[in-house]
């Protein structure tokens, strides 16, 4: 009897210090983990969706800047969450181009950061129409009625204001004497894929432990915007002069993607500026074009430039998603966000040329 109560005794404390070994090896494991957990932070919301979808399936925390609720990011104030962000995060992945101006000083406070700019691979892409760009942006610029007396004038009346000096999205130099692109590089597909790629190269080399998973998911991604772009050619290739107008230059790479020729863009902080002679102007150009189909943004959408032209021309608004802010509508499970939200972009234009 005494054998047996050893035996029970023995056998309890070894089921003790079996369950202490397990207990304190999963706390080692749980805190090995934690120390290999990278926090890699967005600058703003389409970094986010192609970022997160690339990390897919790793331990690592993927954390957007705070909610982006401006339509142009170069508004962005920095917020001092954001700072925090910035000083604890491991890695920061942006859109590049001079699109994350608002936090530079910011992210440089942190001396270990590694910060990725997608847009490394996607400046030949860029440059090779760098002179189409110039010349679709809107001829509302220019004054070209030499009837003045002074044919050298130019009365601030008669000129569309860009935005702020420093923030212009246009190709060119801007005032601050730097060189400033259009940035939004994620609304084009074949922009987006370069930036996919640029992302994925440099986390397997920040990350080579997950580089398998990081292959895995990019092309799977890329597939799905590739195949997204090739329906969507074949589509616009069966319409005639796809002609359009834009309001901001947001949609510029979109319309170069599926061969839309921007006619006029109307840049952004011109329109409560716009005389009514250059308003004419633009709805003369758009007879002599036949142009009947405008593009803008939803928070562009009710511009009184724009009740304007449909009062004096039969055209048509179409708002297209630019991606700076979280869907309306959920995405359905399985699918990639920014390949659904540009579908539906994409149905959008097509039905807007098969209305003409």
């Amino acid at each position: 009897m005494k054998k047996k109560t050893w035996l029970i005794l023995v056998l309890v404390v070894a089921y003790i210090g079996f369950i202490l070994y397990k207990h304190n090896e999963r706390s080692m494991l749980m805190e090995q983990a934690e120390k290999e957990q990278l926090e890699v932070v967005t600058s703003f919301y389409p970094m986010y969706v192609h970022t997160s979808a690339i990390m897919q399936g790793t331990p690592h925390k993927v954390i957007n800047m705070a909610d982006q609720t401006v339509g142009c990011l170069h508004d962005y104030q920095l917020t001092v969450q954001d700072t925090k962000k910035l000083y604890e995060a491991d890695i920061l992945v942006i859109n590049g181009l001079g699109s994350e101006t608002f936090i530079e000083k910011a992210y440089k406070q942190n001396p270990n950061l590694q910060v990725i700019d997608s847009s490394r691979l996607v400046e030949e892409y860029l440059h090779e129409d760098e002179e189409n760009i110039d010349e679709a942006e809107n001829h509302i610029h220019e004054d070209e009625d030499h009837d003045h007396e002074d044919e050298n004038a130019i009365h601030e009346e008669d000129v569309l204001h860009d935005e702020e000096i420093g923030h212009t999205h246009e190709t060119g130099e801007a005032e601050d004497g730097h060189h400033h692109e259009n940035d939004h590089i994620w609304l084009s597909l074949e922009g987006t894929i370069a930036q996919v790629q640029e992302i994925t190269n440099r986390l397997c080399e920040l990350d080579p432990a997950y580089n398998e998973i990081y292959r895995n998911n990019a092309n799977n991604y890329i597939a799905e915007i590739q195949a997204l772009s090739q329906v969507a050619n074949h589509e616009m290739e069966m319409l005639k002069d796809k002609k359009a107008v834009t309001v901001h230059d947001a949609f510029y790479y979109l319309a170069k993607d599926l061969d839309i020729e921007v006619v006029e863009n109307i840049p952004e902080g011109s329109y409560e500026n716009a005389s009514a002679r250059q308003i004419e102007k633009l709805i003369n150009h758009m007879k002599e074009e036949e142009v009947e189909v405008i593009f803008t943004e939803a928070r562009n959408q009710d511009l009184a430039i724009l009740k304007t032209i449909q009062s004096e021309l039969s055209c048509r608004v179409y708002v297209l998603d630019a991606l700076v802010t979280e869907p309306d509508e959920i995405v359905q499970q399985g699918t990639f966000e920014y390949v659904e939200r540009m579908r539906r972009n994409i149905e959008t234009i097509r039905e807007a040329f098969k209305n003409e």
